[in-house]
Protein backbone atom coordinates (compact mmCIF):
# COMPACT_ATOMS: atom_id res chain seq x y z
CA UNK A 1 0.00 0.00 0.00
CA UNK A 2 3.15 2.39 0.40
CA UNK A 3 5.19 2.39 -3.07
CA UNK A 4 8.95 2.53 -2.84
CA UNK A 5 11.77 1.89 -5.72
CA UNK A 6 13.55 -1.36 -6.00
CA UNK A 7 16.91 -0.63 -4.76
CA UNK A 8 18.93 2.76 -4.33
CA UNK A 9 21.64 4.36 -2.31
CA UNK A 10 19.42 7.30 -1.27
CA UNK A 11 17.35 5.71 1.25
CA UNK A 12 13.25 7.07 0.68
CA UNK A 13 11.77 9.23 2.46
CA UNK A 14 8.25 8.50 3.94
CA UNK A 15 5.73 11.43 5.23
CA UNK A 16 3.35 11.57 7.27
CA UNK A 17 -0.23 12.39 6.33
CA UNK A 18 -1.84 15.73 7.97
CA UNK A 19 -5.36 16.63 8.38
CA UNK A 20 -5.71 19.84 5.94
CA UNK A 21 -9.09 21.26 6.06
CA UNK A 22 -12.08 20.40 7.58
CA UNK A 23 -11.68 16.70 8.60
CA UNK A 24 -14.35 13.97 7.84
CA UNK A 25 -17.39 13.05 10.18
CA UNK A 26 -16.73 10.38 11.94
CA UNK A 27 -19.09 6.75 11.20
CA UNK A 28 -20.98 5.71 14.39
CA UNK A 29 -20.93 2.26 14.73
CA UNK A 30 -22.70 0.40 17.36
CA UNK A 31 -21.68 -3.14 18.18
CA UNK A 32 -24.64 -5.85 16.94
CA UNK A 33 -25.13 -8.91 18.94
CA UNK A 34 -21.87 -9.51 20.83
CA UNK A 35 -19.00 -7.23 22.29
CA UNK A 36 -15.90 -8.14 23.44
CA UNK A 37 -13.34 -7.02 26.17
CA UNK A 38 -9.80 -8.22 27.30
CA UNK A 39 -8.59 -8.50 30.44
CA UNK A 40 -4.96 -8.31 30.88
CA UNK A 41 -4.78 -11.26 33.59
CA UNK A 42 -4.86 -14.93 32.99
CA UNK A 43 -7.40 -16.80 34.32
CA UNK A 44 -6.96 -19.00 37.10
CA UNK A 45 -8.63 -22.58 36.61
CA UNK A 46 -8.66 -23.25 40.00
CA UNK A 47 -10.19 -20.00 41.04
CA UNK A 48 -14.07 -19.23 40.72
CA UNK A 49 -14.35 -15.72 38.67
CA UNK A 50 -16.39 -13.26 39.77
CA UNK A 51 -18.51 -13.12 36.61
CA UNK A 52 -20.12 -15.73 35.02
CA UNK A 53 -22.12 -16.36 32.06
CA UNK A 54 -25.50 -14.93 32.31
CA UNK A 55 -24.87 -12.05 34.77
CA UNK A 56 -26.13 -8.55 33.71
CA UNK A 57 -23.63 -5.39 33.44
CA UNK A 58 -24.19 -2.55 32.13
CA UNK A 59 -22.38 0.34 30.09
CA UNK A 60 -19.44 1.79 31.55
CA UNK A 61 -19.63 -0.85 34.76
CA UNK A 62 -16.39 -2.69 36.06
CA UNK A 63 -15.75 -6.02 34.84
CA UNK A 64 -13.07 -8.01 37.29
CA UNK A 65 -12.20 -11.91 36.98
CA UNK A 66 -11.47 -12.05 40.88
CA UNK A 67 -11.66 -9.61 44.65
CA UNK A 68 -8.39 -8.98 44.73
CA UNK A 69 -7.01 -8.18 41.42
CA UNK A 70 -6.32 -4.56 40.01
CA UNK A 71 -6.69 -6.21 36.49
CA UNK A 72 -9.98 -5.13 34.84
CA UNK A 73 -12.00 -4.03 31.50
CA UNK A 74 -15.11 -1.94 31.18
CA UNK A 75 -18.45 -3.07 29.61
CA UNK A 76 -18.53 -0.97 26.27
CA UNK A 77 -22.45 -1.87 26.33
CA UNK A 78 -25.48 -3.40 28.75
CA UNK A 79 -26.08 -6.88 28.36
CA UNK A 80 -25.72 -10.20 30.05
CA UNK A 81 -22.43 -12.27 29.82
CA UNK A 82 -22.38 -14.43 26.83
CA UNK A 83 -18.88 -16.05 27.94
CA UNK A 84 -15.69 -15.74 30.18
CA UNK A 85 -12.28 -17.61 28.50
CA UNK A 86 -8.55 -17.33 28.19
CA UNK A 87 -7.22 -15.35 25.32
CA UNK A 88 -3.83 -15.52 24.32
CA UNK A 89 -2.65 -11.91 22.33
CA UNK A 90 0.54 -11.04 20.32
CA UNK A 91 3.53 -12.44 21.91
CA UNK A 92 1.76 -14.99 23.80
CA UNK A 93 0.45 -12.47 25.86
CA UNK A 94 -1.96 -14.39 28.65
CA UNK A 95 -5.34 -12.33 28.52
CA UNK A 96 -9.16 -13.12 29.78
CA UNK A 97 -11.59 -12.72 27.20
CA UNK A 98 -15.11 -11.45 27.93
CA UNK A 99 -18.07 -11.23 25.48
CA UNK A 100 -21.63 -9.79 26.11
CA UNK A 101 -24.41 -10.16 24.74
CA UNK A 102 -25.64 -6.90 23.34
CA UNK A 103 -28.81 -5.52 24.58
CA UNK A 104 -28.15 -1.58 24.33
CA UNK A 105 -26.33 -0.64 21.92
CA UNK A 106 -27.25 2.08 21.15
CA UNK A 107 -28.13 5.32 23.04
CA UNK A 108 -26.70 6.98 26.29
CA UNK A 109 -24.22 4.82 28.13
CA UNK A 110 -26.22 4.20 31.69
CA UNK A 111 -23.87 6.05 34.09
CA UNK A 112 -21.03 4.47 36.59
CA UNK A 113 -22.09 5.08 39.88
CA UNK A 114 -19.05 4.47 41.71
CA UNK A 115 -17.09 6.91 39.16
CA UNK A 116 -19.18 9.36 39.24
CA UNK A 117 -18.86 10.17 42.77
CA UNK A 118 -14.93 9.52 43.08
CA UNK A 119 -14.80 11.83 39.65
CA UNK A 120 -15.40 14.88 42.22
CA UNK A 121 -11.86 14.53 43.42
CA UNK A 122 -9.42 14.36 40.50
CA UNK A 123 -7.01 12.02 42.00
CA UNK A 124 -4.45 9.44 40.74
CA UNK A 125 -6.12 6.55 42.53
CA UNK A 126 -9.05 7.24 41.13
CA UNK A 127 -7.47 6.92 37.73
CA UNK A 128 -6.09 4.10 38.52
CA UNK A 129 -8.93 2.29 39.71
CA UNK A 130 -11.84 3.49 36.93
CA UNK A 131 -9.58 4.75 33.20
CA UNK A 132 -6.93 2.80 33.04
CA UNK A 133 -9.16 1.41 29.91
CA UNK A 134 -9.96 4.66 28.77
CA UNK A 135 -10.14 4.89 24.75
CA UNK A 136 -6.37 5.78 23.99
CA UNK A 137 -5.33 3.30 27.00
CA UNK A 138 -3.75 5.65 29.22
CA UNK A 139 -0.58 4.02 31.15
CA UNK A 140 -1.26 5.73 34.50
CA UNK A 141 1.32 3.37 36.09
CA UNK A 142 4.05 5.39 35.22
CA UNK A 143 2.69 8.36 36.23
CA UNK A 144 1.40 6.90 39.77
CA UNK A 145 5.32 6.41 40.47
CA UNK A 146 6.61 7.60 43.50
CA UNK A 147 10.12 6.58 43.54
CA UNK A 148 11.97 8.35 40.48
CA UNK A 149 8.52 10.35 39.45
CA UNK A 150 8.58 11.20 35.41
CA UNK A 151 9.88 14.87 34.71
CA UNK A 152 8.24 14.96 31.54
CA UNK A 153 4.39 13.75 30.30
CA UNK A 154 4.18 13.92 26.06
CA UNK A 155 0.61 14.18 24.84
CA UNK A 156 0.78 12.64 21.52
CA UNK A 157 -1.19 14.55 19.29
CA UNK A 158 0.76 13.40 16.42
CA UNK A 159 0.31 9.63 15.10
CA UNK A 160 3.92 7.66 15.03
CA UNK A 161 2.41 5.70 12.09
CA UNK A 162 1.35 6.11 8.72
CA UNK A 163 -1.71 6.67 7.51
CA UNK A 164 -3.14 7.58 10.68
CA UNK A 165 -4.78 10.56 11.26
CA UNK A 166 -6.79 9.37 15.06
CA UNK A 167 -4.80 11.90 17.40
CA UNK A 168 -4.97 14.71 14.68
CA UNK A 169 -8.51 14.50 14.42
CA UNK A 170 -8.87 14.92 18.45
CA UNK A 171 -6.09 17.60 18.65
CA UNK A 172 -8.10 19.45 15.47
CA UNK A 173 -11.55 18.66 16.99
CA UNK A 174 -11.57 18.37 21.14
CA UNK A 175 -8.85 20.93 22.31
CA UNK A 176 -11.37 21.63 24.80
CA UNK A 177 -11.48 18.07 26.55
CA UNK A 178 -7.77 17.84 26.15
CA UNK A 179 -7.21 21.62 28.36
CA UNK A 180 -9.87 19.38 30.58
CA UNK A 181 -7.57 16.25 30.21
CA UNK A 182 -4.28 18.42 31.25
CA UNK A 183 -5.99 20.47 34.11
CA UNK A 184 -6.70 16.63 35.87
CA UNK A 185 -3.14 15.41 35.31
CA UNK A 186 -1.82 18.18 36.76
CA UNK A 187 -3.94 17.66 39.98
CA UNK A 188 -3.52 14.07 40.01
CA UNK A 189 -0.01 14.37 39.59
CA UNK A 190 -0.02 17.26 42.79
CA UNK A 191 2.60 19.50 43.32
CA UNK A 192 5.39 17.56 41.35
CA UNK A 193 6.83 19.58 39.11
CA UNK A 194 6.21 18.07 36.04
CA UNK A 195 6.35 19.24 32.51
CA UNK A 196 3.23 18.85 30.17
CA UNK A 197 4.19 19.41 25.97
CA UNK A 198 1.53 19.14 23.63
CA UNK A 199 3.19 17.67 20.21
CA UNK A 200 1.23 18.54 17.07
CA UNK A 201 1.84 18.48 13.30
CA UNK A 202 2.94 22.30 12.37
CA UNK A 203 -0.30 22.85 10.98
CA UNK A 204 -2.03 21.97 13.92
CA UNK A 205 -0.17 23.90 16.45
CA UNK A 206 -2.26 26.81 16.43
CA UNK A 207 -5.03 25.17 17.17
CA UNK A 208 -3.48 22.81 20.15
CA UNK A 209 -2.13 25.67 21.09
CA UNK A 210 -5.82 26.73 22.62
CA UNK A 211 -5.58 23.53 25.23
CA UNK A 212 -3.88 25.63 27.66
CA UNK A 213 -0.32 23.63 27.66
CA UNK A 214 2.95 24.38 25.77
CA UNK A 215 2.68 22.50 21.98
CA UNK A 216 5.79 21.76 19.96
CA UNK A 217 5.87 21.29 16.23
CA UNK A 218 6.58 17.65 14.60
CA UNK A 219 7.93 16.73 11.62
CA UNK A 220 6.37 15.11 8.75
CA UNK A 221 9.12 12.98 8.13
CA UNK A 222 9.01 10.03 9.22
CA UNK A 223 9.94 8.46 12.17
CA UNK A 224 10.09 11.82 13.73
CA UNK A 225 6.28 11.59 15.24
CA UNK A 226 7.50 8.32 17.21
CA UNK A 227 7.51 8.93 20.87
CA UNK A 228 10.90 8.12 21.48
CA UNK A 229 12.35 10.51 18.53
CA UNK A 230 10.28 13.05 20.48
CA UNK A 231 11.46 12.44 23.75
CA UNK A 232 14.74 12.74 22.17
CA UNK A 233 14.56 15.55 20.52
CA UNK A 234 12.14 17.52 23.09
CA UNK A 235 13.78 16.29 26.39
CA UNK A 236 16.93 14.75 25.13
CA UNK A 237 18.72 11.79 26.49
CA UNK A 238 17.48 9.78 29.53
CA UNK A 239 19.88 10.85 32.38
CA UNK A 240 22.37 8.38 33.98
CA UNK A 241 20.76 5.76 36.34
CA UNK A 242 17.04 7.26 35.67
CA UNK A 243 13.92 5.39 34.20
CA UNK A 244 11.63 6.06 32.19
CA UNK A 245 11.74 10.13 32.96
CA UNK A 246 9.28 10.59 30.36
CA UNK A 247 5.36 9.48 29.96
CA UNK A 248 3.37 8.72 26.44
CA UNK A 249 -0.02 9.44 26.68
CA UNK A 250 -2.11 10.06 23.24
CA UNK A 251 -4.32 13.18 22.69
CA UNK A 252 -7.68 10.83 22.48
CA UNK A 253 -6.29 9.75 26.24
CA UNK A 254 -6.02 12.86 27.73
CA UNK A 255 -9.09 14.22 26.06
CA UNK A 256 -11.28 11.56 27.40
CA UNK A 257 -9.51 11.70 30.53
CA UNK A 258 -10.53 15.52 30.73
CA UNK A 259 -14.03 14.43 29.53
CA UNK A 260 -14.51 11.62 32.16
CA UNK A 261 -13.97 13.68 35.21
CA UNK A 262 -15.56 17.02 34.05
CA UNK A 263 -19.04 14.89 33.09
CA UNK A 264 -18.59 12.13 35.68
CA UNK A 265 -19.11 9.05 33.08
CA UNK A 266 -16.79 6.79 31.92
CA UNK A 267 -16.51 7.22 28.08
CA UNK A 268 -16.33 4.54 26.25
CA UNK A 269 -16.35 5.32 21.82
CA UNK A 270 -12.91 4.77 20.37
CA UNK A 271 -12.23 6.67 17.28
CA UNK A 272 -10.42 5.01 14.55
CA UNK A 273 -8.54 5.60 10.80
CA UNK A 274 -9.78 3.20 8.90
CA UNK A 275 -8.37 2.99 5.30
CA UNK A 276 -10.17 0.98 2.88
CA UNK A 277 -8.42 -1.25 -0.37
CA UNK A 278 -8.33 1.81 -2.19
CA UNK A 279 -6.17 4.10 0.21
CA UNK A 280 -9.07 6.00 1.07
CA UNK A 281 -9.55 6.76 4.70
CA UNK A 282 -12.62 7.34 7.07
CA UNK A 283 -12.96 8.18 10.59
CA UNK A 284 -15.10 5.77 12.77
CA UNK A 285 -16.17 6.68 15.75
CA UNK A 286 -17.28 3.11 18.10
CA UNK A 287 -17.30 1.70 21.27
CA UNK A 288 -14.16 -0.11 23.03
CA UNK A 289 -14.97 -3.97 22.39
CA UNK A 290 -17.14 -3.55 18.48
CA UNK A 291 -16.24 -6.55 16.84
CA UNK A 292 -14.44 -5.11 13.49
CA UNK A 293 -17.09 -7.23 10.92
CA UNK A 294 -19.40 -4.42 12.35
CA UNK A 295 -17.00 -1.45 11.52
CA UNK A 296 -16.62 -3.25 7.84
CA UNK A 297 -20.39 -3.73 7.29
CA UNK A 298 -21.16 -0.13 8.39
CA UNK A 299 -18.34 1.77 6.02
CA UNK A 300 -19.01 -0.52 3.27
CA UNK A 301 -15.88 -2.79 2.88
CA UNK A 302 -16.05 -6.17 2.03
CA UNK A 303 -13.80 -9.29 2.76
CA UNK A 304 -12.69 -11.90 0.55
CA UNK A 305 -10.64 -15.06 1.32
CA UNK A 306 -6.86 -13.94 1.20
CA UNK A 307 -7.72 -10.50 2.35
CA UNK A 308 -5.51 -9.07 5.35
CA UNK A 309 -7.17 -7.10 8.12
CA UNK A 310 -4.62 -4.79 10.21
CA UNK A 311 -4.98 -3.43 13.56
CA UNK A 312 -2.61 -0.36 13.71
CA UNK A 313 -0.36 1.71 10.94
CA UNK A 314 1.25 -0.21 8.14
CA UNK A 315 5.11 -0.25 9.56
CA UNK A 316 4.04 -1.44 12.81
CA UNK A 317 0.58 -2.80 12.98
CA UNK A 318 -0.86 -6.80 13.80
CA UNK A 319 -3.11 -8.77 11.24
CA UNK A 320 -6.13 -10.12 13.26
CA UNK A 321 -7.17 -13.09 12.30
CA UNK A 322 -11.27 -13.32 13.00
CA UNK A 323 -14.21 -10.78 12.13
CA UNK A 324 -14.97 -11.15 15.64
CA UNK A 325 -12.06 -9.22 17.13
CA UNK A 326 -12.57 -6.50 18.89
CA UNK A 327 -11.91 -2.90 19.02
CA UNK A 328 -9.14 -2.43 21.77
CA UNK A 329 -8.86 0.61 23.97
CA UNK A 330 -5.55 1.33 21.91
CA UNK A 331 -6.50 0.50 18.35
CA UNK A 332 -5.88 4.06 16.70
CA UNK A 333 -6.36 2.29 13.02
CA UNK A 334 -7.73 -0.47 10.48
CA UNK A 335 -6.26 -1.24 7.67
CA UNK A 336 -8.19 -3.41 4.72
CA UNK A 337 -5.56 -4.82 2.40
CA UNK A 338 -7.07 -6.57 -0.33
CA UNK A 339 -4.48 -9.86 -1.13
CA UNK A 340 -3.30 -8.34 -4.82
CA UNK A 341 -1.48 -5.75 -2.25
CA UNK A 342 0.29 -8.00 0.14
CA UNK A 343 3.69 -8.37 -0.13
CA UNK A 344 5.13 -11.79 1.34
CA UNK A 345 7.85 -11.48 3.52
CA UNK A 346 10.45 -13.77 1.94
CA UNK A 347 13.02 -14.15 4.83
CA UNK A 348 15.94 -14.73 2.58
CA UNK A 349 19.67 -14.32 3.59
CA UNK A 350 20.33 -10.32 4.28
CA UNK A 351 22.35 -9.03 1.21
CA UNK A 352 24.36 -6.40 2.80
CA UNK A 353 22.82 -3.50 0.87
CA UNK A 354 23.08 -1.17 3.99
CA UNK A 355 19.46 0.31 3.35
CA UNK A 356 18.09 -0.91 7.08
CA UNK A 357 20.97 0.98 8.26
CA UNK A 358 20.91 3.98 6.62
CA UNK A 359 17.24 4.66 7.69
CA UNK A 360 17.69 3.41 10.89
CA UNK A 361 16.84 6.64 12.94
CA UNK A 362 18.94 5.50 16.44
CA UNK A 363 21.84 3.98 14.57
CA UNK A 364 21.22 0.65 15.45
CA UNK A 365 23.39 -2.07 12.75
CA UNK A 366 20.68 -3.71 11.81
CA UNK A 367 22.33 -5.75 8.84
CA UNK A 368 24.79 -7.05 12.51
CA UNK A 369 21.86 -7.49 14.67
CA UNK A 370 19.54 -9.63 11.93
CA UNK A 371 21.81 -12.37 11.96
CA UNK A 372 22.47 -12.74 15.56
CA UNK A 373 18.53 -12.86 15.37
CA UNK A 374 18.40 -15.20 12.68
CA UNK A 375 20.55 -17.28 14.62
CA UNK A 376 18.26 -17.08 17.87
CA UNK A 377 21.35 -15.56 19.79
CA UNK A 378 18.99 -13.13 21.61
CA UNK A 379 21.44 -12.07 24.45
CA UNK A 380 24.38 -11.75 21.75
CA UNK A 381 22.25 -9.39 19.80
CA UNK A 382 21.43 -7.49 22.81
CA UNK A 383 25.48 -7.28 23.94
CA UNK A 384 26.96 -6.86 20.83
CA UNK A 385 24.26 -5.32 18.29
CA UNK A 386 22.21 -2.60 20.33
CA UNK A 387 19.18 -4.68 19.85
CA UNK A 388 17.76 -2.54 23.13
CA UNK A 389 18.32 0.61 21.20
CA UNK A 390 15.32 -0.62 18.66
CA UNK A 391 12.66 1.73 18.73
CA UNK A 392 10.23 -0.78 16.67
CA UNK A 393 9.11 1.95 14.20
CA UNK A 394 9.13 -0.88 11.74
CA UNK A 395 10.90 1.50 8.96
CA UNK A 396 14.14 -1.44 8.42
CA UNK A 397 11.49 -3.93 7.77
CA UNK A 398 9.91 -1.48 4.58
CA UNK A 399 13.32 -0.64 3.19
CA UNK A 400 14.78 -4.66 3.22
CA UNK A 401 15.49 -5.98 -0.30
CA UNK A 402 15.52 -9.34 0.70
CA UNK A 403 12.13 -8.80 2.57
CA UNK A 404 13.20 -10.15 6.14
CA UNK A 405 10.34 -9.18 8.33
CA UNK A 406 12.81 -7.62 10.71
CA UNK A 407 10.47 -6.01 12.85
CA UNK A 408 8.80 -9.45 13.92
CA UNK A 409 12.40 -10.66 14.45
CA UNK A 410 13.24 -7.62 17.22
CA UNK A 411 9.61 -8.17 18.56
CA UNK A 412 10.14 -11.71 19.27
CA UNK A 413 13.66 -11.34 20.87
CA UNK A 414 12.82 -8.79 23.04
CA UNK A 415 10.20 -11.03 24.57
CA UNK A 416 12.27 -14.41 24.16
CA UNK A 417 14.36 -12.06 27.03
CA UNK A 418 11.74 -10.78 28.93
CA UNK A 419 10.54 -14.09 29.06
CA UNK A 420 13.79 -15.53 30.09
CA UNK A 421 14.48 -12.50 32.71
CA UNK A 422 11.41 -13.92 34.28
CA UNK A 423 11.68 -17.30 34.20
CA UNK A 424 15.34 -16.78 35.95
CA UNK A 425 13.85 -14.28 38.53
CA UNK A 426 11.18 -16.68 39.49
CA UNK A 427 13.42 -19.77 39.84
CA UNK A 428 15.75 -17.71 41.70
Amino acid sequence: MINRSIFGVVPPKLMYETIDGEPPKPVTVAPKGKATVFIEEPMDKASKTLVQTGDRVGAGQKIKLYPDSNAYAVSPVSGTIDSVSPFIGVMEKQMSQVTINVESAEGEAEADDPFESASKDKTMETALAFLACLPGKPDFSVLARKEDPVKTILILGADSDLMTITNQFVVKNDAGSIKDGVDALRKMTGSRNVNIILTAPGNLVQTAGTAGVTVRGVSTLFPQAHPEMLALSLVGPEPPGQRDSVAFLSAESVANIGRAFKSGKIPLDKKITFVGKDGSKKMVSTPVGTHVKDILEKVGATVKDGDRIIFGGPMTGVSIYSLDHPVEPDTDAIILQDTSQIITGDDLACINCGQCVRVCPTHVPVNELIRYLDAGEYEQAAERAELDACIECGYCTYVCESRIPIFQHIRLAKHALESMSATEENNA
